[in-house]
């Protein structure tokens, strides 16, 4: 399956509730309309198209090309105004029969009557505009012919000359052959070849009705899909901004979907090192939106990281969600003096930098070169410092985090992102000079109760101050 493909699919999926709704009352429409329909009827007449001098395949080639003239649409509104057939007829046909000199002309009335007699007219009227087109073909050849004779026979026969009569008895055997030549033309067979009864059907309106609204469906779906800002799929991101999606993350919640979680959020961890080889490596997370999945996918990286015995600080310098967790970011930057880190209850190469106690905007804290003297103790003999930074485009202290820190991770919620968020992101980071690895593209924000177990709590982690982490490693 092509990745085109695969996108129109996920975007018709995407809007399947929309697609069954169209479709639904197109179908109901459908039936609806055809409530009045009534029994029609189809008379036929039979025509023949056979010359004894011809083989049959030609004649059956014939017979369907008449059919196609007959089926025309612009001959179709000469020969009803011609025939005289009633406005209650509401279709007619030509149908050759394959392999074959023969065709019937069909006409459809809601009356047996109407449509026998509409049949009937409809085939005289034909024969008479072919049979009637070589008739007069016929009879100018004759009359060419005649006023040549004339012209070089005219005076010699006046004067009885005897090869002038000659050139007379020749002249008539050629107009005696014309005159009995039957070539290409029509005869009817059976101007009554009988009348079938179609009763009104809602199985037929029913089925149009559904495929018709199915592909109108999808059709809408996919035009929403291209025009829509906001973004669900990696290709929408890679198509929309130009960004590269890492990794997508998908929905957890127990069994195999959580471990696909993890796979994946296991993966991110391993691009994430791979993209930053010094040490220690700074790497800060950046949401585009605000919500809990930039803090999510920062804790996932430095735990994943702090599980493959990769010294990590986990900090979290997003102050604008609230948190409280003792003191930590806000009191650094606020009050010089040694850098408060938490235990983490988990992976035993994990601390965590909470974010302190702030009170009003936090912008006023983030000095660049207290953010960098927060970010280098926060690196001292460790191996990554993952930095929890907030929407870098609605909170401005997350362009001095990205700026000090060496790679910058975007954030993206599938479905509540827009092509608008994303560009002010990196029309802001790259003002800064800032280094974008790429984005990973979250399907959706976890419930907050999920969230808190990423907090870090007074009952899972144990405060220490810098000086006695560094002199305990």
């Amino acid at each position: 399956m092509s990745p085109t493909l695969g996108t129109h699919i996920e975007r018709v999926w995407r809007r399947r509730r929309m697609v069954i709704a169209i479709t639904l009352v197109c179908a109901v429409g459908s039936v609806i309309a055809s409530l009045g329909n009534q029994t029609t009827y189809t008379g036929r007449a039979l025509l023949s198209a056979s010359t004894q001098t011809r083989a049959p395949e030609q004649d059956a080639i014939l017979a369907q090309g008449y059919s196609f003239y007959f089926n025309d649409p612009s001959y179709q509104e000469v020969v009803r105004e011609r025939s005289g057939i009633p406005d209650d007829v509401t279709s007619f046909v030509a149908q050759f029969v394959s392999a074959g000199p023969l065709l019937y002309v069909q006409a459809t009335a809601t009356d047996a009557e109407v449509a026998r007699e509409a049949a009937g007219k409809l085939a005289q009227t034909f024969i008479g505009e072919i049979n009637g087109h070589l008739d007069a073909s016929r009879q100018q050849t004759i009359d060419d012919m005649t006023t040549a004779f004339d012209k070089v026979w005219g005076p010699k026969l006046a004067a009885d000359d005897p090869e002038a009569d000659t050139a007379l008895l020749q002249l008539q055997k050629e107009i005696d052959d014309l005159n009995g030549n039957q070539t290409n033309r029509l005869t009817i067979l059976q101007t009554d070849s009988g009348t079938v009864a179609m009763p009104a059907s809602k199985v037929i309106p029913l089925a149009s009705g559904v495929v018709g609204g199915l592909v109108l469906g999808c059709v809408v779906a996919l035009l929403l899909g291209a025009r829509t800002r906001r973004l669900y799929t990696e290709a929408d991101v890679a198509e929309k901004t130009g960004v590269r999606v890492l990794e997508t993350i998908p929905v957890g919640g127990g069994g195999v979907d959580e471990e696909r979680r993890q796979v994946r959020l296991r993966h991110l961890a391993n691009i994430v090192a791979k993209s930053s080889a010094q040490s220690p490596a700074v790497v800060a997370v950046c949401p585009t939106t605000p919500g809990t999945v930039g803090s999510e996918v920062a804790f996932a990286i430095a735990q994943q990281r702090a599980i493959q015995g990769v010294h990590t600080v986990f900090v979290r310098a997003n102050l604008r969600d609230g948190a409280q967790d003792g003191p930590g970011v806000a009191e650094f930057l606020s009050t010089p003096g040694a850098l408060h880190v938490q235990r983490a209850a988990g992976p035993a190469e994990l601390d965590i930098v909470s974010q302190g106690e702030t009170t009003g905007d936090p912008y006023g804290l983030f000095d660049r070169e207290r953010v960098r003297e927060l970010i280098g103790q926060a690196g001292d003999n460790a191996d990554l410092v993952v930095v929890e930074a907030p929407p870098i485009a609605s909170a401005a202290e997350g362009q001095v985090i990205c700026d000090v820190a060496d790679r910058t991770l975007l954030v993206l919620e599938a479905g509540r992102t827009t092509v608008e968020d994303v560009a002010e992101a990196i029309r802001v980071l790259e003002q800064m000079g800032g280094d974008v690895i790429g984005a990973v593209l979250v399907e959706r924000t976890p419930h907050p109760a999920d969230h808190s177990r990423h907090r870090v709590g007074a009952g899972a982690t144990e405060t220490v101050r810098a000086a006695d982490v560094r002199s305990a490693r």
